[in-house]
């Protein structure tokens, strides 16, 4: 009998093979609406002393990405806990209006039940959290790619 793939907690970090290296994910938890958030650090090693580790993983993203399958799949494994757990983000942007080329004309501010569009975004709005969820190939191309979510829409 196989062995049982361990159930992802908040706090929990977790290991994705890309193109033949690596990148860690921390496990934030749920978000009501777009499921598992986690926060992608494109980084082969995690550090051992939670002070490096609250710094690398400050220079991470948020992304949803469906963990709890994920594990259970074997597409990521489970390899720490890191104690310190940010909280899911409950500011999020979307697309709203694109062009016929497909670029984004305005955005979608979501935050708390409320919803603003804007043409233009601040600094701090392109640093939010794209409301997408990556299957497993997105979210290694997106690795791959060094995406991050302030070139979004640049």
């Amino acid at each position: 009998m196989a062995a049982r793939k361990k159930r992802p907690k908040p706090g929990d970090l977790l290991k994705v093979a890309v193109d033949g290296g690596s990148a860690h994910l921390h496990y934030l938890g749920k978000h009501p609406e777009y499921g598992d958030a986690v926060r992608v650090v494109a980084s082969e090693c995690m550090p051992e002393a939670s002070s490096d580790r609250d710094t690398l993983l400050a220079e991470g993203y948020v992304a949803f990405y469906p963990v709890v399958a994920a594990v259970s799949q074997g597409l990521v494994d489970v390899v720490g806990h890191h104690g310190t757990v940010t909280q899911v983000p409950s500011k999020l942007r979307r697309p709203g209006a694109r062009s016929n080329d497909g670029r984004v004309l305005a955005w979608v501010i979501e935050e708390g039940g409320a919803e603003a569009v804007t043409k233009t975004l601040t600094p701090e709005q392109r640093a939010l959290p794209i409301a997408v969820i990556w299957n497993h190939e997105m979210l290694c191309t997106r690795i791959r790619e060094g995406w991050r979510p302030e070139r979004e829409g640049a």
